[in-house]
């Protein structure tokens, strides 16, 4: 075994590239991996095969790159089968990393010349599509690259939460992560490959475009298109909004980001709540960043209370909770003054969260977090001029009662003290009334709508 390095992998677990002169013999459903020239030239790591070989079945030979993935992603899969569709369009699935690299890729191309836009990050989106992000453990997905005349024009994915299906009790599947060139022959395509998956899966209603998760990305961009989108907010072209009608879908639902200008003073009668609110027993500290984990335990149960009567809820797990957002980062990036929780007799019952509009750095690292990004991120940060209001959560029992107007006016005072001259908040659903009415008191107008649709596709 000095001479003779050996290890078994499934068959249906390579990932096909280059050439190498070391060889791979296949049996049944067996591949034997060995160096004959007994030199060490692969090793696992998490599910990755390292090294560089040859394939040989069948008296063909394949030839394997140095990275042979297998079981890592919810992409990976056997079907090469690809759709033709009029106008020399083709559609192909997603099968393994160079493909999803593709996928990746689409909207540097749709946006190339769009001075808003701002690019996700590759290990973030990558990350999501690993199987064990909790998410997959009850939800399943295909994606799709469109190509015309050879060349990359679109992307979609069709997803299905079993979780939401049980909790609504329908069979609603999702499209999302839509990305096209202005072309509706190529947008009809992707709609379509994804509504037949869906169909294929017994759904009978699509609904998008959702993200996998709403706080992934929900909703086409309906109103406001010249903006830089904010922290967690979705960017899309108008001509997205008229290829979903013209494929037959209609509204579900908007949801709508307000913008409040920092350069006014704050209004009296958000002041005069947070003090009644002060009057109370209720004390406000912020975010204890060197207790995350402990932090995070009361954070996640009180996250599920508060949004479990939201539009898009879905009853999960705490440490599937833990995944969103960016909590894993939490610790470092948090930051604290602009994270507060409202406390009587030392319990936990809200919180606000809100971050600086770190966008304003992130479009300028295109999409990438190696160490010039991160030296630009540090050195930048303290030019961010204004804030983003996430999430905003009151336990029942103690809504009505002024609190999220006192939450408010702290961040508000905070951001103005750093010198913001305006903050955006959101998304709210267009039904939640009492979001609407806490929000007008800090004197924010409506900014921005993003809207989802729906079609139904029963056979």
């Amino acid at each position: 075994m000095d001479v003779e390095r050996r290890a078994l992998v499934s068959t249906d677990m390579l990932f096909l590239l280059t050439d190498f002169p070391v060889e791979i013999f296949a049996s049944g459903s067996s591949i034997l991996i060995w160096n004959r020239i007994g030199k060490n030239i692969y090793k696992e790591h998490k599910n990755i095969w390292i090294g560089t070989c040859r394939y040989r079945h069948g008296g063909r030979s394949i030839f394997l790159s140095k990275s042979v993935y297998y079981g890592t992603y919810v992409f990976e899969s056997n079907s090469n089968q690809m759709r033709r569709f009029p106008h020399d369009i083709q559609i192909e699935p997603v099968q393994h990393l160079k493909d999803f690299k593709i996928f990746y890729h689409v909207p540097f191309q749709v946006y190339c010349d769009d001075p808003f836009w701002v690019p996700p990050f590759w290990n973030e989106m990558k990350d999501f599509f690993k199987k064990k992000n909790p998410f997959w453990s009850h939800a399943e997905c295909q994606l799709f690259i469109a190509r015309k005349n050879n060349e990359v024009v679109g992307r979609i994915a069709a997803i299905i939460d079993s979780t939401y299906c049980e909790t609504v009790g329908e069979k609603i599947g999702y499209f999302g992560f839509f990305e096209c060139v202005q072309d509706f022959e190529c947008a009809n395509a992707l709609l379509q490959i994804a509504q037949d998956w869906l169909i294929a899966k017994e759904m009978k209603v699509m609904q998008g475009p959702i993200d996998g998760r709403i706080d992934v990305g929900c909703g086409f961009l309906y109103t406001g298109y010249n903006s830089r989108p904010s922290l967690l907010s979705t960017y899309s072209p108008a001509y997205y909004v008229t290829y979903a009608e013209k494929f037959g879908m209609k509204k579900v639902g908007d949801q709508f980001l307000y913008y409040i200008d920092l350069t006014k003073p704050i209004p009296k009668k958000l002041e005069e709540k947070a003090r009644q609110c002060v009057a109370s027993e209720v004390q406000v500290r912020p975010f204890n960043r060197l207790r995350t984990q402990k932090e995070l335990k009361w954070w996640a149960e009180l996250f599920l209370e508060t949004f479990s009567d939201h539009w898009g809820y879905v009853p999960v797990s705490v440490e599937e909770v833990k995944t969103r957002f960016g909590v894993k980062q939490l610790r470092w990036f948090v930051d604290s003054r602009l994270f507060l929780v409202a406390e009587i007799e030392g319990s936990p019952i809200a919180y606000i969260w809100s971050t600086p509009d770190y966008n304003q750095i992130f479009q300028k690292m295109n999409g990438r977090l190696g160490p010039f990004q991160i030296l630009l991120f540090l050195c930048k940060k303290r030019q961010i001029n204004a804030g983003k209001l996430h999430l905003i959560g009151i336990k029942k029992e103690f809504r009505n009662q002024n609190i999220g107007s006192l939450l408010n006016y702290k961040i508000l005072i905070e951001m103005k003290n750093r010198g913001y001259i305006g903050a955006e908040v959101g998304w709210i659903d267009e039904e939640n009334a009492a979001a609407h009415t806490t929000i007008a008191i800090t004197g924010a107008t409506l900014y921005k709508k993003h809207r989802v649709f729906e079609k139904d596709i029963t056979v």
